[in-house]
């Protein structure tokens, strides 16, 4: 019963199981949601971010929700929006992903699609001409010309007269003056411009009448006046010109006209004949009316006698005379009323009285000047008009120049004195200390040198002195020669070219610096300290340094007075100031200045550009010729502004820079120039929002505050005109908005109006900083590393413009929040490794910055031996063995193991590596393997049959590098051997590479020169010496007349002789010797008996 009961227990268990796994599998197979379509269609963007994107959907799950999720481009791992609707609104143009989520809890899945809002906005701009029916109209109109963008209305919002909007773009019936005119567009954008209406009137501005400087007749006269107008103003004609003429003798007045029918549009110049009444003095006024009635008048006087003046001009201890005269008729004559009686004018000048007729004539004589005294002159011209001149010729001395000074190395002072224009010829001490050593008076003409008067070793005190010059001229002087005082050195520090670097001049005050040391320096210094820098001290006995890192130095001075000096100097660098301007936008133009409170640099001068884009280069805002980058600006590519000076109304848009040029010291280009660039400017013709930002940055107060950023002309007005009305004044930041999409009206002070759609949750802060990869560098033992810091700027910025920001680097996050001791550009690290703090801000939005970090690494080079040159033997091999413990191998051959085996010649690398993470540091080693073989004998080549002169030349094949020897122990690299006896040789060839040593054994022969057959023993046959090395050497020896005595072999005892057994007297004999190579030797002995 239990068992049945267990057996059913299991049935039931299996029944539910399975019903189990059956449910399990049908609700696998509904949680795969089916796909769906999903459809996009853009809306383009015409008004600034009235963009939208439209979805839907098709073949969805019934019962399912959709949500849309909104990214766009390049960020697509970041939503911007999300909605169940069927729509994104208030977008701006570019590439967007809508990725759309289909729900039937608890599973999903999703569908995506990229699409695209095209920027189909036209920026409103337009130009104004005026119109007028008649030239002498007191009314106009003005028109307006739209040249792009899309007008709805227009309107005159200041001037003589304004109006109310209108649908029309021309405004009639308006008075002469100055407009601004507003249209708005489509979007509800407003651009404003101003324009002065000016009317056809003449405005003419006539000059003082001119008379000719010399005269052709004595009854009438040319009188010649200029007409003039505005720019504005072009001259209308026709002129009617009337002269009214007003005689001195009593007579009516009379008139005389002419009229100008046409002339240039600004300038003309009239001209009447006048009579004239002997010397007599009257009026001629003058009246011009134009074709509108309107009159210009002008009265002239019309003097006709003429005018006289002497004017003295230096000459050699006096002057000279220049009579001139105007206004007089040719020729004339000149009477010297009154005059010193030294002086006989036809001395002076032959021709006096004359006649004359040039209009200046001299009176002078070489190396003579004229006599002083009153003149008084009288000229009469050929009219009979007379003028007279009076003048008063006084001697003036010129001052002297007095230099007393004590600046030397001694107790005794200088006097230096000189006379401008004059030699001194004379010079008496009247006066002096106690301690002056000679009699007084005393005559010391005899330090006069080149009419300059110069004295040394003159003790303290005061001098009197009488100078004579060489006109003869008394000069007293009094002056003091000071007393002996130490003088500091002359230290004038200035900043550098570059950031972060300064440069110095130090001068003793007393006599050349004689040797200068740098004893302490900051730690980036590149020279070993102490540094003797004394070779630096130039022509004049100072030194010059730039380029020093900016820090504190000390330097050991000794001048040529032996005077000490331990100065601790402070370097300064230069601090760049990029916002050293002021800008200030008017409607339709702007003026700007420069306000640099910078005095850390000398020769500064200030440079105003443009840019243009169509050739990329910048020039003068003006004439449009451009600026080549480097070079020194000057009039023809900029305009110069001093400092603190402003330049008025220009009339331009575009963008503008300031360049600033300073100098520092450069003994080795005294004139090298340094230049720095202010912040770039954008001007524009209209309003323009440049920029909107939240203020979630550091210093800044949240993300929920919104900056508006605008280029305009100030005040602006901010206002959000959606999703409710809220009007913020002249304050560009909204505070504390909450999440969601806003229009933003700004107004500016000439009604230009720009409006804005933002989502708040899409706005950047004002600085936005990425961090950087870690700097990574290699370095040894033997050198510092630089980094180049500023390789990071493009990474920390992002897509930022870098002109909108200044980016620094600091040691720790203190300097880098406040800013404080940036480092230099080029920086050694001076741990490893090290952090660096950034600290980014906007240049012109410095309300907040923004910070990050990154470190220094420096890691080390290799260690690598020296490259080597290995031989290798024909047919074996050698291994090429790299220093051990580095992370990477990499031979030329591809193999990647510390030691490789070779039997060939040729060049191998091998390159090592030491890891550091992602980054290595490499060294390579160069193996350069030559093959090399034993030996080969080729020849020998003997010359013997000396007695101690043999030699012979060995050669030999092969490709090794073979060394020669004659014992086996002392090898040499010649092949020829000489000064050897006669004997057995053995002859050996090495290779250096150790590939083996071959050697043969080579006999030097001679022969006895006589022998005495006597049978004592000794001396008894005659046979060649060390004959038994080659026995198969044939000898024959003859007698003179050539009969064969005797022959034998190497290895006979030779010949004893005799000839047919009887000896054979005493006399020369002859032999021949051949040789087993087949060479041959003749030669001749003696027999003795």
């Amino acid at each position: 019963m239990l068992k049945a009961s267990f057996n059913i227990a299991i049935l039931k268990l299996k029944f539910y199981l399975a019903l189990l796994t059956m449910l399990f599998s049908v609700f696998i197979s509904f949680a795969q949601l089916p796909d769906f379509t999903l459809n996009v269609t853009s809306i383009d963007e015409t008004c600034s971010g009235n963009g939208a994107i439209q979805m839907s959907v098709s073949n969805t799950t019934s019962g399912s929700e959709i949500v849309y999720t909104l990214y766009a481009f390049p960020d697509i791992g970041t939503p911007i929006a999300q909605t169940s609707n069927n729509i994104f609104n208030n977008l701006n143009s570019g590439d967007y992903r809508v990725i759309a989520t289909q729900t039937l809890e608890p599973d999903e899945n999703s569908a995506q699609q990229d699409v695209s809002i095209s920027n189909l906005t036209t920026e409103l701009d337009f130009e104004i001409t005026q119109n007028t029916v008649n030239n002498c109209d007191t009314i106009g109109s003005l028109i307006v010309n739209v040249t792009s963008g899309n007008p709805v209305s227009f309107e005159i919002i200041s001037g003589p007269v304004t109006t109310n909007v209108q649908t029309s773009n021309e405004f009639n019936n308006l008075p002469e003056g100055t407009y601004i005119i507003r249209v708005f567009d489509d979007c509800d954008n407003a651009l404003t411009k101003t324009y002065t209406l000016i009317l056809n009137t003449n405005d003419i501005e006539i000059s003082d009448g001119v008379i000719p400087s010399i005269h052709s007749s004595c009854t009438e006269i040319n009188l010649s006046n200029s007409l003039s107008s505005s720019t504005e103003n072009p001259i209308i004609y026709p002129l009617d010109i009337t002269y009214t003429i007003f005689p001195p003798n009593g007579s009516p007045t009379f008139t005389v006209t002419q009229t100008i029918t046409s002339g240039a549009e600004h300038h003309i110049d009239i001209l009447q004949t006048i009579p004239l009444y002997g010397d007599q003095v009257f009026n001629v006024d003058i009246l011009i009316t134009d074709s509108c009635g309107d009159e210009f008048s002008n009265s002239n006087e019309i003097n006709p006698n003429p005018t006289v003046e002497l004017l003295p001009y230096d000459a050699f201890c006096g002057y000279h005379l220049n009579l001139m005269i105007d206004n007089f008729m040719p020729p004339y004559t000149v009477d010297f009323i009154e005059a010193p009686p030294e002086f006989i004018a036809n001395e002076y000048n032959s021709t006096y009285p004359g006649p004359f007729s040039e209009p200046s004539i001299f009176f002078q004589i070489t190396n003579t000047p004229i006599p002083f005294g009153y003149y008084s002159v009288l000229v009469t011209d050929a009219c009979g008009n007379t003028a007279e001149y009076s003048i008063v010729l006084e001697e003036e001395l010129p001052e002297p120049d007095v230099d007393a000074a004590n600046s030397g190395c001694s107790v005794n002072g200088t006097i230096n004195i000189s006379i401008p224009d004059r030699d001194i010829v004379s010079v008496i001490f009247t006066a002096a200390p106690n301690t002056y050593p000679n009699t007084l008076p005393d005559n010391v003409s005899s330090f006069i040198e080149n009419g300059v008067f110069s004295m040394d070793n003159l003790p303290s005190g005061n001098y009197s002195l009488t100078l004579i010059d060489e006109c003869g001229g008394e000069h007293i002087i009094d002056t003091t020669v000071p007393e002996f005082s130490f003088r500091e050195l002359s230290i004038i520090n200035r900043a550098d070219c570059s950031t972060n670097t300064g440069s110095i001049r130090i001068a003793s005050g007393h006599e050349n610096i004689a040797s200068i040391t740098i004893t302490s320096a900051p730690n980036n210094y590149n020279e070993n300290i102490p540094h003797n820098i004394s070779h630096l001290i130039n022509g004049q006995g100072a030194i010059v340094l730039n380029n020093l890192t900016s820090g504190d130095y000390a330097f050991e001075i000794i001048d040529e007075c032996g005077f000490e000096y331990f100065p601790n100097i402070y370097i300064n660098s230069y601090i760049s100031t990029p916002n050293a301007y002021t800008l200030n936008r008017n409607c339709g133009s702007f003026d700007v200045g420069v306000l640099d409170p910078d005095d850390s640099v000398t020769n500064k001068s200030y440079w105003f550009q443009k840019f243009f884009p169509e050739t990329d280069s910048w020039g003068h805002p003006y004439t449009e010729e451009l600026y080549t980058e480097g070079d020194i600006p000057n009039p023809d590519t900029a305009i110069e502004i001093e400092n603190e000076e402003t330049l008025y109304n220009i009339f331009l848009t575009g963008t503008f820079r300031i360049i600033k040029v300073f100098q520092s010291f450069n003994d080795v280009n005294t004139d090298d120039f340094c230049l720095d660039f202010f912040t770039n400017f954008d001007i524009y013709s209209d309003l323009t929002v440049s920029g909107i930002y939240n203020l979630g940055c550091e210093g800044g107060t949240g993300p929920s505050d919104v900056l508006i950023d605008v280029a305009g002309i100030e005040p602006y007005n901010f206002s959000i005109i959606s999703p409710y009305s809220f009007d913020n004044g002249e304050n560009n930041i909204f505070s504390n908005l909450a999440a969601g999409i806003y229009e933003i009206e700004v107004e500016d002070a000439c009604g230009n109006i720009e409006n804005a759609v933002i989502n708040i949750e899409d706005l950047l802060p004002v600085v936005n900083i990425y961090t950087p990869d870690n700097m990574f560098t290699c370095s040894n033992e033997s050198t510092s590393p630089t980094f180049a810091l500023t390789n990071q700027n493009s990474q920390i910025l992002g897509n930022q413009n870098p002109e909108n920001f200044t980016v620094t680097y600091h040691l720790n996050q203190t300097d880098a929040d406040s800013g404080d001791n940036p480092l230099p550009e080029n920086y050694t690290n001076i741990s490893n490794p090290q952090t660096i703090y950034t600290r980014v801000i906007h240049n012109s939005l410095n309300i907040c910055h923004a910070t990050t970090s990154f470190q220094l690494n420096v890691g080390e080079i290799p260690d690598f031996n020296a490259d080597e040159n290995i031989s290798v033997c024909d047919g074996s091999t050698i291994t090429l063995n790299a220093i051990s413990g580095y992370d990477t191998y990499e031979w030329s051959t591809g193999e990647t193991t510390q030691n490789i085996t070779v039997n060939e010649s040729g060049t191998y690398t091998v390159s090592v590596k030491t890891l550091y993470g992602d980054n290595f540091c490499e060294s390579t080693q160069t193996f350069t393997v030559t093959s090399s073989s034993i030996a080969t004998f080729e020849n020998i080549d003997i010359s013997d049959w000396t007695s101690n002169n043999n030699a012979f030349t060995i050669t030999v094949s092969g490709n090794g590098d073979y060394v020669y020897s004659i014992d086996n122990i002392n090898y040499q690299e010649e092949n020829i051997f000489t000064g050897l006896e006669p004997g057995v040789y053995t002859v050996f060839v090495k290779d250096l590479n150790n590939c083996g040593i071959i050697s043969e054994d080579i006999s030097l022969l001679n022969h006895p020169h006589f022998f005495t057959p006597n049978n004592d023993g000794y001396n008894d046959y005659w046979q060649i010496n060390e004959s038994q090395t080659e026995p198969n050497l044939e000898v024959v020896v003859f007698d003179r007349y050539g009969k064969i005595l005797s022959s034998f072999n190497g290895n006979s005892i030779g010949w004893d002789g005799t000839y047919n057994g009887n000896n054979m007297p005493t006399n020369d004999y002859w032999f021949l010797v051949k040789r087993e190579d087949g060479t041959t030797h003749k030669g001749h002995f003696t027999l003795k008996r």
